[in-house]
């Protein structure tokens, strides 16, 4: 089913929004990160809406989307869900039920270039390197979201539950396995937590723990 309607641009720091004016769970019958296609005026793309907390979401909108529409005045939107994002997944040769890997052990690794957080951990994740990663990812220093590790997770049929744990400030015991966004002054930072132990070249500060993602071993 596909849902239409008009809403302007929301811009929160470097990046672009749109609301939706409905509740998602009700209409869609949907929770957590729900992939939908997407067409904004002519603009079409494949995303995951962004739950901000009883059935309200937003679309992310790329600035090469937000380059080509009047982000001053309301736009015509219109989207459906998907099954899947496909701009990775299409391809793929793994399953949940054949993974490139069983997670049983952690190679703790590095690179050298600032930015590439959320690729390191996918690579320690799938015993790659971080090359292969980006080139699979197609993002690059700085470019990496929670909706871009879920996407690549599932190409490599890693399998995590469906929907991210916002820790609101609580203090948290993690599961085994887990994909960790911490704040930091800058930007913030994701970094890989097994078994009690967090797999970075930074210390991590548990108190400044946004939310995480479980991985499933």
């Amino acid at each position: 089913m596909k849902y239409t309607f008009t809403e302007k641009l929301l811009r929160q720091g470097n990046r672009y929004f749109i609301k939706i004016p409905f509740n998602i769970w009700e209409e869609c019958g949907q929770k957590g990160l729900v992939p939908v296609k997407v067409s904004v005026e002519d603009h079409k793309f494949e995303c995951r809406l962004i739950p901000k907390g009883a059935g309200n979401y937003y679309i992310p909108v790329k600035k090469s989307v937000v380059n080509k529409i009047d982000s001053n005045h309301e736009t015509g939107v219109c989207f459906e869900v998907i099954n899947g994002l496909t701009r990775i997944n299409h391809d793929s040769p793994y399953t949940k039920e054949d993974p490139i890997r069983k997670i049983d052990g952690i190679r703790h690794i590095t690179y050298p270039k600032n930015g590439y957080c959320g690729q390191i951990c996918i690579a320690m994740l799938t015993g790659l390197s971080v090359d292969e990663i980006v080139e699979i990812m197609q993002a690059g220093a700085w470019q990496c979201s929670f909706s871009k590790l879920i996407e690549t997770l599932d190409y490599f049929g890693i399998s995590h539950e469906g929907k991210i744990i916002y820790t609101k400030g609580k203090e948290v015991t993690l599961p085994d396995c887990c994909i960790v966004n911490v704040k930091s002054e800058q930007k913030n930072h994701f970094s890989l937590f097994y078994k009690g132990r967090y797999y970075d070249t930074v210390g991590i500060d548990t108190n400044k723990v946004i939310g995480y993602l479980r991985i499933i071993i």
